[in-house]
């Protein structure tokens, strides 16, 4: 899927939640000495739910990198380290059928866009 930016169109993944829980959040926003970095307090959670009649948030993603450690909510046996793109989807992770809950730890996100949601989060402070 292709999603417009101000640097012009971007292939992006399209992931559906309707909650999305992070612990120890960092949020990045612009490049360089132009970035503003945010971050939640030390073992806080900070949750993103969907709002509305159909309740789920829409985020598109440059990348997504972590280690799956569930799909469709059964715990996988041993790590499985992964970074997808839109050019690099694993096969046994490609969609194939209904849409089905991931569970990644370390998880590491390259945001395009976000719609939808309210985004809830604790101690959070301007980092330099």
């Amino acid at each position: 899927m292709t999603v417009p930016t101000a640097a012009g169109a971007r292939r992006a993944l399209k992931f559906t939640v309707r909650s999305l829980e992070a612990r120890d959040l960092a949020l990045t926003a612009g490049e360089r000495d132009a970035a503003i970095r945010l971050r939640t307090g030390p073992t806080t959670t900070s949750t993103l739910k969907g709002e509305g009649s159909e309740g789920v948030v829409t985020l598109y993603v440059r990348t997504l990198s972590g280690t799956v450690t569930a799909l469709g909510g059964t715990p996988l046996p041993g790590n499985r380290p992964v970074t997808i793109s839109p050019e690099s989807v694993p096969a046994w992770l490609a969609p194939a059928g209904p849409a089905r809950t991931i569970t990644f730890t370390d998880a590491t996100v390259s945001p395009l866009a976000q719609y939808g949601g309210n985004l809830s989060l604790t101690g959070l402070r301007l980092d330099s």
